[in-house]
């Protein structure tokens, strides 16, 4: 595996990345017609504008294996004075799941941060319905904070957003001590 910050000629494999992991993820608390339909396009506008003008605390880091992007992680660093570093995005590939993955990209990022950052912190924004997701997290230390609630790309429901919190980026640093 290997990892690389995201150029602006990812846009079409990250965005692509990011839509099959909205529909795998999100079916049933996004709305159907959404995933079924608008996901691709909303992905890849919001992505093209990140790439073509990234905010200056902006960090876009892949997982490419045999040249195909596999995961991905968007950071941005210091976002908030209470929590620290935002992750706004973590998505792994269905087919990439449970390979350690995830966990190097949160590592890496947690790294980046501790590098070019005050605030030691970490937090990122978990949808309720996402177990899985969820637990992950979980296993790797963020306690929950918060709960917000959200209205999802797509339609006018709004769902749980629970916001899990590092406040220190310690445990995602020693991953892979």
């Amino acid at each position: 595996m290997q990892y690389r910050v995201a150029k602006i000629n990812d846009l079409e494999s990250l965005a692509k990345l990011h839509a099959e992991s909205w529909r795998e993820s999100y079916r049933g608390i996004f709305p159907d017609d959404f995933l079924d339909n608008d996901v691709w396009e909303e992905r890849k506008n919001s992505w093209a504008k990140r790439l073509a003008s990234p905010k200056s605390n902006q960090y876009v880091l892949l997982a490419i294996e045999n040249n195909e992007v596999c995961g991905f992680i968007c950071a941005f660093g210091n976002e908030s004075s209470k929590w620290g570093t935002f992750i706004d995005n973590l998505h792994v590939a269905k087919s990439t799941k449970g390979k350690g993955v995830g966990k190097q990209l949160l590592h890496l990022t947690a790294k980046w941060a501790d590098e070019a950052f005050e605030h030691k912190g970490v937090y990122l924004e978990v949808l309720e319905d996402n177990s899985a997701a969820r637990g992950f997290y979980h296993r790797l230390g963020a306690k929950h904070q918060e709960t917000n609630l959200w209205q999802p790309p797509g339609g006018n429901e709004t769902v749980n957003d629970l916001l899990y919190v590092w406040e220190s980026n310690l445990p995602l640093l020693r991953i892979n001590n």
